[in-house]
């Protein structure tokens, strides 16, 4: 390849894209990066168009120099012209998964989902993507749409143990043991030798289906699956209703493994049999425990069972409890039972501070679900008003009327708060939403920059600004300077993409709002929602770019997914975009 360079100079010309190509091809396999480097580098200067083939040359050359970031910035500098090609989106999922930026891989392997569902529905990455989304969303804290994906990947490979084994932790995150029971069962009978999900089976059994534990663990220490060591045998020694010294050794195993809850709840038990003088104590730090770890029907248990130990003086002592019982019962989405709870503990209390706390919490409570009772809210938060002005009750009637679409009582409540609290940057930024539905654009733009100045990681308000500047056609470059930021905080967020794909079509950048906008729409269906504004938004790209069929698609899909059905800007879009394609 030298000497045809050589031949080449000789000629008066330069390498090619193709033998530069080859050249860099060579210099990697000799693990000379630099040289390598350099040779793709001609090639891509040479080239007519980037193609593919060289920017995954120069990935591999940043990985053979164990630049994961690098590597990264290769591919995402060229995805523009690859918005939709499977190989790109999976090698940036995967860099970024190796790199633990769990939001920024969860982006890429949801677009590459979009993209096989949509044109590859045989993609050789189609499993792989379905499980990388299951962790990814795992991680995430996204429980429902991780079951959701390890299913899709199951339904596939029956026998990963992993997955199986992950299905289960998340359904007994969730309080499900019903569903965690039915996965561990699963492997078990898949792999008898399995000890993991035993022992975690074991403490389902313990925690949810007490009569029943007795025989699983005989079942266990038939099965030689009891250890010396650790949790489970004391576990056994508990459900056996041998109590010697027990309470030491779990005391001691806590110490060493804090996070840990079954032991906990064990100890709680052996608490309340031996009438332990701590065991008020011990309620509620295991009722935390399990509140933390989302086991807020077993919590509640707990709550209640600490509850009923006291005796009629111990008044506020209950009212604790019911307050507590109560933010288990909004985390299980029962409302109303949620708000029977603390109407009961405001009845009881004759503390005047934890009065006004208590109906913070039920004004809070009739905004919550289904419910939507913001006069109800309006006239609790009103009264307490009066009696205890403070920033946190201002905030909440200022949202109470915002709900209600009463903005200037919205503004005059949250100026309050402001007066009250002049630092709190989610005041202003709420502030800014009533100015904006007024459409007071300079007090809008006022409190949004002031949210940012006093929380620079203020993405919502990052986003909200970039976006009205789009709207308005006016600070383009600060307006994608602002959403670059915000999506660097939140790569994931569906409305942010969204954002930016705007300010490149008012650009008219149009194939960058095109990348952009596609990630909108992947990460919103992976949600599980379908937003009409980006589908419309969608429409308004591809009509720019003189493509009406793919148009009037997003638009009818976009029409489709509005709930109003009332769109008549929409409407005359389709109507004017079906005209041109007929002529």
């Amino acid at each position: 390849m030298d000497k045809y360079h050589d031949c080449q100079k000789e000629k008066g010309k330069g390498p090619t894209a193709q033998s530069a190509e080859i050249q860099a091809q060579n210099y990697l396999e000799l693990a000379n990066t630099k040289g390598a480097w350099e040779w793709s580098e001609i090639a891509k200067q040479n080239s007519k168009e980037v193609t593919k083939e060289i920017v995954i040359l120069q990935m591999r050359i940043r990985l053979r120099e164990q630049d994961l970031s690098r590597a990264t910035e290769v591919l995402e500098h060229d995805l523009v012209s690859f918005p939709n090609d499977p190989d790109f989106l999976y090698l940036l999922g995967n860099l970024y998964f190796e790199r633990k930026m769990w939001n920024q891989s969860l982006l890429y392997y949801t677009a590459l989902s979009f993209v096989i569902e949509r044109r590859d529905n045989h993609s050789k990455y189609k499993n792989i993507t379905a499980k990388s989304l299951g962790e990814l969303n795992y991680k995430l804290d996204y429980a429902k749409i991780a079951i959701k994906r390890y299913n899709e990947y199951n339904s596939v490979n029956k026998n990963d143990m992993e997955v199986l084994f992950r299905l289960a932790q998340i359904y007994f995150v969730l309080g499900d043991f019903k569903m965690s029971k039915f996965y561990l069962e699963q492997i078990r009978e898949k792999n008898s030798r399995d000890i993991d999900a035993s022992h975690m089976l074991a403490e389902i059994y313990f925690l949810n289906a007490r009569d029943l534990a007795p025989q699983f663990f005989l079942t266990l220490k038939n099965e030689n699956k009891i250890p010396k060591e650790g949790f489970m045998p004391l576990l056994y020694q508990l459900v056996n209703g041998s109590n010697l010294d027990l309470s030491e050794k779990l005391r001691a195993f806590i110490k060493g493994n804090p996070g840990r809850l079954s032991p906990r709840v064990a100890l709680l038990e052996l608490a309340e049999k031996n009438n332990d003088p701590e065991y008020e104590q011990l309620n509620a730090e295991t009722a935390q425990y399990a509140y933390e770890y989302r086991q807020y029907g077993l919590a509640e248990n707990i709550l209640r069972r600490g509850m009923n130990r006291l005796n009629q003086n111990q008044i506020e002592q209950r009212v604790n409890y019911l307050e507590k019982i109560s933010a288990c019962q909004e985390m299980l989405g029962q409302w109303n039972r949620s708000i029977l709870s603390i109407k009961e503990a405001i009845n009881l209390s004759s503390d005047l501070e934890k009065k006004f706390r208590l109906r913070f919490r039920l004004a809070y409570l009739y905004l919550q679900g289904n419910l939507k009772k913001e006069e109800t809210s309006v006239a609790i938060l009103s009264k307490t008003i009066s009696e205890n002005p403070s920033p946190t009750h201002y905030y909440l009637r200022g949202l109470s009327y915002f709900q209600l679409e009463k903005y200037q009582e919205s503004i005059k409540d949250y100026s309050e708060a402001i007066r009250l609290e002049p630092n709190n940057p989610n005041l202003y930024f709420y502030r800014a939403t009533s100015y904006d539905k007024l459409k007071q654009f300079p007090e809008t733009e006022s409190d949004l920059k002031k949210t940012i100045s006093l929380n620079p990681n203020a993405s919502n308000a990052m986003n909200y600004l970039g976006y009205l500047y789009a709207e308005k056609d006016i600070h383009p470059e600060e307006a994608k300077q602002l959403l670059n930021q915000a999506i660097a905080l939140e790569p994931d967020n569906p409305a942010y993409q969204d954002s930016l794909g705007w300010v490149y079509y008012r650009k008219k950048e149009f194939n960058l709002a095109l990348l952009h906008l596609n990630f909108a729409a992947s990460l919103a269906l992976e949600r599980g929602f379908e937003d009409p504004v980006i589908y419309e938004h969608l429409g308004d790209v591809y009509l720019a770019k003189n493509d009406p069929v793919n148009a009037v698609q997003f638009y009818k899909l976009s029409l489709s997914k509005d709930k109003q059905k009332s769109n008549k800007n929409l409407v005359s879009k389709i109507r004017r975009v079906e005209k041109e394609i007929s002529e």
